[in-house]
């Protein structure tokens, strides 16, 4: 017993007096035998600083948060729509006093599901089949403007991608832009081998979808513009997004408007960390 006893104050006489440091974090100790400074924080009953890097996942979390901890030395971070994200530094420098940064929450907007999948599909070439498939999954996000009247409502997308369907042996002869803005298909349906009979299909110049570009942001109102190439009479149909950047922008400047006005007097810069 006593050996060990021994054994005990040899080792604390080892590691030296302790010691604070304006430098270093809490009190720390020379260690002889490596001729190490080792720090005693994990010692005290807190430590001498907050060290966090958190990420947040919802725009309501980083203004909770940051209004929970900011101070005056606390400064907002945001790089703009393409990089979409925001960044508190709760310790950050002030002019008179640099700081250790240490303290850091992080919320990167991240895109919806039905916005990925809108833009994956984007400028897209697609069959006749793959066309009408992805408008019949996909057809709770067509919407009609009240300002634009004559647009299709989901109801006709989703007559027009079941007929397209349904005419599998079909040979698409041409395509006509009619007076209202729609295009007329011309096509001649196949009967074993034969041509039989003719028919046509009107398609719309232009649709319109409402999604919402960020989990938890505002829905928008996207136009699309209805295109398609008959090439030895097989139909390619695709869409082309309006402006999809321009969506991304405001979307994100929702978002900037959001946090800016919720963190009261913390100041908010465009700038990357």
């Amino acid at each position: 017993m006593q050996e060990a006893v021994q054994h005990l104050v040899t080792l604390a006489q080892s590691l030296g007096k302790p010691i604070d440091h304006p430098g270093l974090a809490g009190p720390v100790a020379l260690v002889p035998e490596s001729v190490n400074i080792q720090s005693l924080e994990h010692l005290l009953p807190a430590p001498t600083r907050t060290r966090q890097k958190l990420t947040v996942l919802d725009a309501e979390s980083f203004i909770e948060y940051v209004n929970r901890f900011a101070s005056s030395a606390t400064a907002v971070f945001c790089n703009g729509p393409e990089g979409r994200t925001f960044t508190a530094v709760i310790d950050y420098h002030q002019p008179d006093s640099p700081a250790w940064r240490d303290h850091v929450a992080t919320y990167r907007c991240p895109t919806t599901i039905e916005w990925g999948r809108w833009k994956e599909h984007d400028r897209k070439r697609m069959d006749q089949a793959t066309f009408a498939e992805f408008f019949e999954e996909n057809v709770k996000d067509i919407t009609q403007p009240a300002d634009q009247p004559n647009a299709p409502g989901a109801a006709d997308m989703l007559e027009i991608s079941r007929t397209l369907e349904a005419k599998k042996n079909i040979t698409f002869r041409q395509g006509t832009r009619l007076d209202n803005g729609q295009v007329q298909l011309t096509y001649n349906e196949e009967i074993d081998g034969r041509a039989g009979e003719s028919g046509q299909l009107r398609i719309p110049e232009q649709f319109y979808i409402a999604v919402k570009p960020f989990l938890g942001g505002d829905a928008f109102c996207v136009p699309a513009r209805f295109r398609y190439r008959i090439t030895d009479g097989r139909l390619m149909m695709w869409f082309e997004l309006v402006r999809p950047d321009k969506v991304l922008e405001e979307a994100y400047n929702a978002v900037r408007t959001k946090i800016k006005n919720a963190i009261q007097e913390v100041p908010l810069y465009e700038a990357t960390l």
